[in-house]
């Protein structure tokens, strides 16, 4: 039973690599962060600022035109932990023969207030706005994706 359980794991680990498509475009993402009080008076009220900057390398001798570098930033309400896309957009990207591009995302902005309780009103006041949680970005070539990377795997359930 021990041996073809291993037997198993070897020939799928053996072969699976066989069949999978490599593609010639590495991509690797930096995300810049910052989470500000917009009043030090307010310590409940913050601001999360993002970007992405998306490097592409090109490890082929071909070059590579009309490239779509699409990205996706997620997040929730400060309410809630129903994760949804918050911010999207796109750039365009060519590379040449072994050859890198650099691409910036604009910066996005979601300002939120956590639940707090106030000791003067003896109030609990809610949760709002959107808070940011992760990202994620793809590189196309027509119809066809070259690269793709989800901070989470579970996001790219929710882009089509």
């Amino acid at each position: 039973m021990k041996f073809s359980s291993l037997l198993l794991t070897f020939l799928t680990a053996a072969i699976l690599p066989l069949h999978a498509e490599n593609s010639p475009i590495h991509m690797t993402i930096e995300q810049a962060n910052k989470t500000e009080m917009k009043d030090k008076k307010k310590v409940h009220d913050k601001t999360q600022v993002r970007s992405l900057k998306i490097t592409l390398d090109n490890n082929s001798a071909q070059s590579f035109d009309g490239l779509v570098v699409k990205y996706w930033f997620f997040g929730h309400a400060a309410a809630d932990h129903a994760i949804k896309v918050v911010s999207e957009g796109e750039r365009k990207s060519s590379i040449t023969p072994r050859g890198k591009d650099v691409v910036e995302s604009e910066v996005v902005s979601k300002s939120f207030t956590e639940e707090y309780y106030d000791a003067k009103t003896k109030k609990k006041t809610p949760a709002t706005g959107d808070k940011i949680a992760g990202y994620a970005a793809r590189v196309m070539k027509d119809d066809k994706v070259l690269a793709e990377y989800y901070s989470e795997p579970t996001y790219k359930t929710l882009i089509k």
